[in-house]
């Protein structure tokens, strides 16, 4: 389920990328918003995602909450901290992960754990999962523009058939997590949304509602996944400020999929 949730959230971020300019075409704009997205070396990050997976007349909801903050990235002395919620059939469970000096440090259900990670595995996971990978504009189709003040709204929806390869991009990102999923067969069905940008060219919000198949050893379960996010002071640097880094037992990194 987690698995999952990653690569919602990484089509969330990377489809709700644009940036302001009436005049130009679409897609135009959303690779120089691409671009630019490359280029932040901080962010501040809230992710919400609800969830229903179907069944038959089994239906299970989850709902997730997440704030991402990062400092650094791309630099020897990036700083990383994640905290979310995310609830399953009534049970919640809390989540801490925060990466510094070459470490991954992770609290879950009371346990706490670190692990060493490579900083290049470590850049590619947070930018499959906030926008800052390369998914090309023929990706998406059908992108609408209109001003709103300052503000401008980008609606779209992506071409479902090649948004099944850009799934097959990301669990590449992976590593061994996006590994374990081989032999998950997946119908992308729709993909649409909209990102709210201001007059400096920055997402501050976007909305994505995902539609989609997955199969596995014969079984069949359908999925629909709305998710929000918003971009606090995008282009501002962001203070991480580190937690407490006492108690953790180091596990091998092969344990938790990298």
């Amino acid at each position: 389920m987690k698995k999952v949730s990653a690569v919602l959230l990484a089509m969330a971020m990377v489809l709700s990328l644009a940036s302001c300019g009436s005049k130009q075409d679409p897609k135009e704009i959303y690779d120089a918003a691409v671009k630019k997205s490359q280029e932040l070396t901080s962010m501040d990050v809230d992710y919400e995602m609800d969830m229903v997976m179907s069944q038959g007349d089994d239906k299970m909801d989850v709902s997730t909450s997440m704030n991402m903050k990062m400092d650094g990235l791309n630099t020897e002395g990036m700083r990383y901290l994640a905290e979310g919620t995310t609830t399953t059939m009534g049970q919640t469970v809390d989540t801490t992960m925060y990466y510094a000096d070459g470490y991954c440090y992770m609290e879950a259900m009371g346990q706490k754990m670190k692990y060493a990670m490579d900083l290049d595995k470590m850049v590619e996971q947070i930018k499959s999962s906030t926008g800052g990978g390369s998914m090309d504009s023929s990706y998406l189709s059908d992108i609408q523009a209109k001003k709103d003040g300052d503000d401008q709204i980008l609606t779209y929806t992506a071409d479902a058939s090649k948004m099944d390869a850009y799934v097959q991009e990301v669990f590449g990102a992976m590593g061994d997590m996006g590994d374990q999923l081989e032999g998950l067969a997946y119908t992308i069905k729709e993909v649409s949304g909209e990102s709210v940008v201001n007059k400096d060219g920055y997402v501050t919000s976007g909305k994505v509602r995902m539609v989609m198949d997955m199969t596995m050893a014969g079984e069949t379960i359908s999925m629909e996944a709305d998710t929000t996010v918003i971009y606090h002071n995008p282009g501002q640097t962001v203070e991480v400020a580190e937690p407490s880094l006492d108690g953790y037992t180091e596990i091998d990194a092969s344990l938790v999929g990298f």
